[in-house]
């Protein structure tokens, strides 16, 4: 086979591959490129240590140091960077959005791998440092592939050659090293640079009260906030706003603000302490006084936590002015605003430049499962076994999914039941290149009735383990103690429509 015969995004036999990141969407794809027996070389670069990305506890050493992980505040640059922590006792650090007593707001048979259960005696909801543990021993497979403590600093493209540099740095000797592949699948996740959206007053506020002000990411246990005297706003209503709130109002023993936009799509603990208000509309520093758009106000305010999501960040990808080719503008129009990644079909491949795939962008979907999907799926169109459509109908899938969800950090949002006709899309073009390789998990009509049942199961289980001290081990044991049962429109089957999502 000749290159000149070789259809758009395929590559040649015994190419060469780079995978930035070995977390939990990182490990899934190495699986899937390894398991295509295609590529003759496969090098993962993990800027940790070890295995597991974001699951990595280290708040408790980041705490001492008292690191604040937003470059700035408000923080709205697509394009900041956080600084690891080196240390001889500790090694490389990076500060992730994990916390103390976090648990998944996913069942455990959800976001399992395929044919790789969760150990015997996980909870119902299991705790992140068994999400950990779980993590590293599926990953363990990929470990002679990988790189660790090695940071990729830049990554350019060669339109002559075809060929990426990926240019790392290691982050123990501090050596850095350039090495030439023909294609990168890009792995890192995107929970690393918090977003602070600007408000009338914040930057004054934040001048005034310097350590008033954090992220979520900087969050690690109500036990933080048992000396402070004035009132606690939290900012956001999803996953993170209305679990922080509920650890805080639950452990505390008192209000705590939560400032909400709209309803949240996550489970949410319920606590009468918790107090809602509106969005914010400004804040006053004169007054340590915080204004919602409803009229509401909140006086003597102490400490806010932003829990507003993170920005769409590759700092690596060059920047406009640095785009002195073709490959290059194409990567660095990637991300512009970091609301999402631009120019993408299916949500892993830059349709001017197929040789690259990005994996974990979804949001709220299963990223463990779905890796494994994207990355077979990716796996085959680089080997030649899935074509890719024209490029007319790749800017269709682009500009249906910016008409469905919009450009305002939401483009990437495949809400139930779009999550499951993704993956399943993705996977009947997977079957259908064949019996050999990677396959990811399939969704049952069991699997599909936990789905559609996430939030008021999890309430149920926060409301019992509340109330009773113990985590349920299964869906069984709350029904039978009266704390869940299955919603009367509780779906077992989704159609996934010809075409789109």
């Amino acid at each position: 086979m000749t290159f000149s015969t070789l259809a758009p995004g395929q590559l040649a036999k015994n190419s060469s591959i780079a995978v930035i990141g070995a977390g939990p969407v990182g490990a899934g794809l190495t699986k899937a490129l390894i398991h295509e027996q295609w590529f003759g070389k496969i090098k993962v670069f993990e800027k940790r240590k070890n295995f597991g990305g974001l699951w990595n506890y280290t708040k408790p050493v980041f705490k001492k140091l008292n690191v604040t992980s937003c470059p700035a505040i408000p923080c709205e640059t697509p394009h900041g960077k956080n600084e690891p922590y080196v240390s001889q006792e500790n090694g490389v650090l990076f500060q992730t959005a994990t916390y103390k007593y976090l648990d998944t707001n996913v069942p455990k048979f959800l976001m399992e791998y395929e044919k790789f259960p969760f150990p015997a005696g996980t909870p119902l909801f299991p705790l992140r440092e068994q999400v950990l543990d779980y993590i590293v021993d599926y990953s363990k497979d990929v470990g002679h592939l990988t790189a660790f403590n090695h940071e990729v600093i830049t990554l350019g493209h060669n339109d002559l050659s075809k060929k990426y540099q990926v240019s790392t740095r290691n982050l123990v000797t501090n050596e850095v090293e350039t090495e030439e592949f023909d294609a990168v699948a890009i792995a890192c996740g995107f929970y690393d640079l918090p977003y602070v959206p600007d408000r009338p007053g914040l930057k004054e506020w934040h001048e005034k009260f310097p350590s008033s002000v954090s992220h979520a990411k900087d969050f690690d246990c109500p036990e933080d906030y048992e000396g402070v005297k004035g009132e606690i706003l939290v900012i956001g209503n999803s996953a993170s706003g209305s679990d922080l709130a509920f650890e805080l109002a639950t452990h505390l023993k008192r209000t705590i603000y939560k400032s909400k936009r709209s309803e949240s799509l996550m489970p949410v603990g319920f606590d009468h302490r918790i107090s809602d208000v509106s969005d914010v509309l400004k804040f006053d520093p004169n007054t340590k006084t915080v204004h919602f758009v409803k009229g509401e106000r909140v006086e003597n305010v102490d400490k806010i936590i932003f829990c507003t999501g993170y920005l769409k960040s590759l700092p690596f990808l060059p920047k406009s002015s640095q785009s002195n080719s073709k490959g290059n503008s194409t990567l660095a129009s990637l991300v512009t605003n970091g609301k999402r990644v631009n120019n993408l079909f299916n949500h892993i491949l830059p349709y001017n430049l197929p040789t690259l795939g990005i994996i974990g962008l979804p949001k709220y979907v299963l990223p463990t499962r779905l890796s494994e999907t994207q990355g077979a799926w990716l796996a085959r169109v680089w080997s030649g076994r899935i074509k890719l459509p024209s490029m007319k109908t790749m800017l269709f899938y682009d500009k249906w999914f910016l008409d469905l969800n919009g450009d305002n950090g939401t483009y990437h949002d495949l809400k139930f039941p779009m999550d499951v006709q993704y993956s399943q899309r993705l996977n009947r073009e997977i079957r259908d290149a064949g019996s050999d390789g990677y396959f990811g998990v399939e969704w049952t009509s069991d699997q599909i009735k936990i789905r559609s049942s996430i939030q008021p199961l999890k309430e149920g289980y926060l409301a019992y383990f509340k109330e009773k001290g113990k985590r349920a081990m299964n869906i069984d044991e709350l029904i039978e103690e009266g704390y869940f049962q299955w919603p009367q429109d509780a779906l077992t089957s989704v159609e996934v429509p010809e075409t789109v999502p």
